[in-house]
């Protein structure tokens, strides 16, 4: 089966909206079991994984068909992708989470001159958690109805994160937690929208190839980001400065990958052609 762009949104939406509801639930239920049983949660964390992992097991043998190309169609006629533009996309979402990583870096900053930073950051967290569940509970419902499709929201998630990060480095608490809303907010769409453009353009087996290196590099990219960034405010490099260059470089990647997704659509092609 193959699905619109909107369908395959909404369907990666819902998935989001359950696990950013669960987690909006069972932080505070978890929290206060935690402070009855303490260490000895952790078994009960460990059957809710198993039964997870039971449930899921019905999935491992899904047979997924393959869409059939006409016979009359010319195969050397049909628009491909090549290897290099993959690439090219992965290289510039690695370059705008460079860019958007040093975010927790200035909220841990701005929170060492606040009083009462521990309930600020139990409040930052609330906020961040509503804006990621507003932005996945959007896409779930206008994604069909508004034919809103892959790339728009995409792009609408990482300029809004951009600028997150260009507030996040202003000293004052509105801006705070209006970053952080913005953050989260975008992050949601974002994340959805991602997910959504790997299942659109690249074959059920190469999905797991590239989305691996993906995962590996920014799992690179991010901390490497923070520590440099967090060595940099500590040599006294002044945070406006930095945020203004960071929300530079996310909106340079952003439009870099607005170019890169208008030329793929121009050549129409399928993900079997990849």
């Amino acid at each position: 089966m193959t699905l619109e762009e909107s369908e395959l949104q909404k369907l990666n939406a819902k998935v989001q909206t359950v696990g950013e509801v669960t987690s909006l639930l069972a932080f505070p239920v978890v929290g206060y079991l935690a402070y009855l049983f303490g260490v000895k949660l952790m078994l009960l964390d460990a059957v809710f994984l198993l039964i997870g992992a039971l449930l899921l097991a019905p999935y491992i043998n899904v047979v997924v068909r393959r869409r059939e190309i006409a016979e009359n169609e010319n195969k050397s006629t049909q628009p491909t992708i090549s290897p290099k533009v993959v690439f090219a996309g992965i290289v510039l979402i690695l370059l705008f989470n460079f860019a958007i990583a040093p975010a927790r870096i200035f909220v841990f900053n701005a929170l060492k001159s606040l009083t009462r930073k521990e309930v600020i950051y139990g409040l930052l967290r609330s906020t961040g958690t509503l804006g990621s569940l507003a932005g996945v509970v959007g896409i779930t419902l206008f994604a069909h109805k508004r034919k809103i499709g892959i790339s728009k929201p995409l792009i609408v998630g990482m300029l809004f994160e951009s600028f997150a990060v260009l507030l996040l480095g202003l000293p004052s608490l509105v801006s705070l937690f209006s970053g952080i809303l913005l953050l989260n907010f975008g992050g949601g769409i974002l994340n959805v929208s991602f997910d959504s453009l790997f299942q659109r353009i690249i074959p059920l087996k190469k999905l797991g190839t590239y989305r691996g290196i993906f995962d590996a590099l920014a799992t690179l990219i991010i901390p490497l980001s923070q520590l440099t960034f967090a060595l940099l405010i500590e040599h006294g490099v002044d945070i406006s400065m930095l945020a203004a260059g960071m929300f530079g470089l996310g909106v340079l990647s952003t439009a870099g990958f607005f170019i890169l997704m208008c030329g793929i659509k121009k050549r129409g092609f399928t993900k079997e052609e990849v």
